[in-house]
């Protein structure tokens, strides 16, 4: 094993020297060693120099340290002049932890700081926001104002719009001036950071003090934007429900939805719509397309993306929803209070929204995963069934619409009404249950229906048992079909069901009898199945009545010298 080689230990007298050395670079470094400057509720804070390095001759760090700092350093100071060696085990600064930096570069003309993670609470960085000026003439640095303020190096903070903000809500005080609020809405209108509910209330209460007409003052929020703060770690608002009341109370109209973009982007919801009275049917349909041609815009630039750098399945939650189920159906699982904005929209866009809404219905289970106990339904039906409330679009023929998507998923009424129930008025569901009771509603099952099932369990599928003697004939499913019609019975028994089918020009063909719902039409394939060679199938939630007139046919044809039934 070697032995490692150790440096000769300096004399107390070499140590002193070094140390006079260093503290002579500070002073020029450093005018001044140390400076205070006020805090919040008259508190003291002291700020001390920082390393000096001769490479660096133009820049400066000092840091805040409490107050009995200034007596272990002097004393440390001492130390190091007599040469004296440092006990790291006791060493006093290392008991003086610093809770705010200033950083400055005379050559860049900068002016960096610092504090903690919570710069405003203390008081810290708005003492030293308050000061730069007097700590920049302190250290005897010429034209202070030309040096540019950073926080943690970002020249953009968040911090310096908060302080331009306060800055700007301070000119609603003291006795109310016209001129004064008019020059204020001015400025207002053109601001471009976000501020509080409260303050937005602040200034248009200062303007209505001074005798503003209100179309001045209305003109100046829609051009703001509604540019309202919002806490993107908690997705809430930063204002309560009585600052909704207090801007109410100031009955200003003529408020546009379009002047909220910016807000319902960057905050995704449109919460801010319950401000707004009598809104325009034209200006809440081009927020509407505002807001669907950008998230589709972004969509597409994310796609582009995706296909050049080849990501695979590692892209964000945007992209995988508008693939999945569209845009309009992407904005209203993702955007608070959609159906307020739909409330207002032209009618066409409501039917078609409302059209894609129920046509997506089946697909956001389509592995019926989750089975509908009580009111626990899947996210994404909850989700569309809210905005559809929201936008008072769940009326009877939209029950009764979503009822037969929920039909072709094995669904009876009772289980279907216990999920959706709570999302319509009483009147309207009544009058759909009635309907639905008075009409024969018949499923139309997508998929391999035979084999499907719920949480593992297999659908109740009907099954029928061919009789022996007709299963012999070999064509059980001919016979079956020339006997039904020969009977007319199915093609006279008019149904309900979404099942369509296509002729060759391509036009739907409505699917409205027992008849071609059983054995299908062109484009479409009928509903009733063979299972081996002994048994006839049928989807669930079938009807009684389908399932008896294939029994019945079945006697008929085992024993045809039989009295009619």
């Amino acid at each position: 094993m070697s032995k490692e080689m150790s440096k000769p230990k300096m004399t107390k007298e070499e140590l002193a020297k070094l140390w006079k050395e260093y503290y002579d670079l500070v002073s020029t470094i450093y005018p001044v060693e140390s400076f205070e400057i006020p805090g919040k509720n008259g508190e003291s804070l002291s700020f001390y120099c920082g390393n000096a390095y001769k490479d660096e001759p133009t820049f400066m760090s000092y840091f805040l340290k409490d107050p009995t700092y200034q007596k272990a350093y002097e004393e440390q100071k001492s130390m190091d002049l007599l040469g004296e060696e440092r006990n790291k085990d006791n060493d006093k600064n290392e008991t003086f932890e610093s809770k705010a930096f200033i950083c400055i570069d005379k050559e860049e003309k900068w002016f960096n700081f610092g504090v903690e993670w919570d710069y405003m609470r203390n008081g810290y960085g708005r003492a030293i926001y308050d000061n730069y000026i007097h700590i920049l003439e302190m250290l005897g640095i010429p034209n202070p104002e030309e040096y540019q303020l950073r926080i943690y190096g970002n020249p953009d903070h968040d911090f310096f719009k908060r302080m331009q903000t306060e800055k700007l809500v301070s000119k609603a005080s003291g006795k109310p001036d016209k001129e004064k609020a008019s020059q204020l809405l001015t400025e207002f209108s053109k601001y471009p950071h976000t501020m509080r509910f409260s303050e937005l209330n602040t200034i248009i209460q200062y303007a209505i003090d001074a005798n503003i007409p209100t179309p001045k003052i209305t003109q100046a929020i829609n051009d703001n934007g509604f540019n309202i703060a919002y806490d993107t770690i908690r997705s809430t608002p930063y204002f309560e429900e009585e600052d909704f009341e207090k801007f109410k109370s100031f009955g200003i109209t003529g408020l546009k939805p379009t002047s909220m973009h910016r807000h319902f982007m960057r905050n995704r919801g449109f919460g801010f719509i319950k401000l707004l009275d009598d809104i325009d049917t034209q200006d809440a349909t081009r927020e509407f397309r505002k807001v669907f041609e950008e998230v589709k815009t972004q969509h597409e630039k994310e796609k582009k993306e995706k296909e050049q750098h080849k990501k695979g399945n590692d892209f964000n939650y945007t992209y995988q929803t508008i693939e999945k189920y569209g845009v309009a159906e992407h904005i209203a699982l993702n955007w608070e209070h959609f159906g307020l904005l739909l409330k207002n929209v032209d009618p066409n866009i409501q039917a078609i929204v409302k059209k894609g809404t129920i046509s997506k219905f089946g697909e956001f289970d389509p592995e019926h995963e989750r089975e509908w106990n009580g009111c626990d339904i899947d996210y994404e039906s909850s989700q569309t069934f809210k905005m559809l409330r929201e936008a008072e679009l769940m009326d009877k023929d939209t029950y009764i619409a979503l009822y037969q998507k929920a039909l072709n998923r094995n669904y009876s009424l009772n289980k279907f009404d216990k999920a959706i129930g709570r999302f319509i008025n009483k009147e309207e569901r009544k009058k759909a249950k009635e309907e639905i009771l008075r009409n024969a509603f018949y499923p139309s099952p997508k998929g391999n229906w035979q084999k499907s099932s719920i949480q593992g369990k297999p659908y109740k599928i009907s099954r029928i048992t061919i009789p022996k003697k007709v299963a012999k004939t070999g064509n059980v499913r001919d016979l079956l079909k020339q006997e039904i019609l020969k009977q007319c019975i199915a093609k006279r028994t008019k149904i309900r069901t979404d099942m369509t089918g296509r002729d060759k020009n391509g036009k739907p063909i409505l699917v409205d009898n027992l008849k071609d719902w059983l054995f299908g039409v062109p484009g479409a394939h009928g509903n009733l199945q063979m299972e081996g060679a002994s048994t006839v199938i049928l989807p669930p939630q079938t009807p009684d009545f389908a399932v008896r007139l294939i029994e019945d046919t079945f006697r008929d044809i085992e024993y045809p010298n039989s009295e009619g039934r």
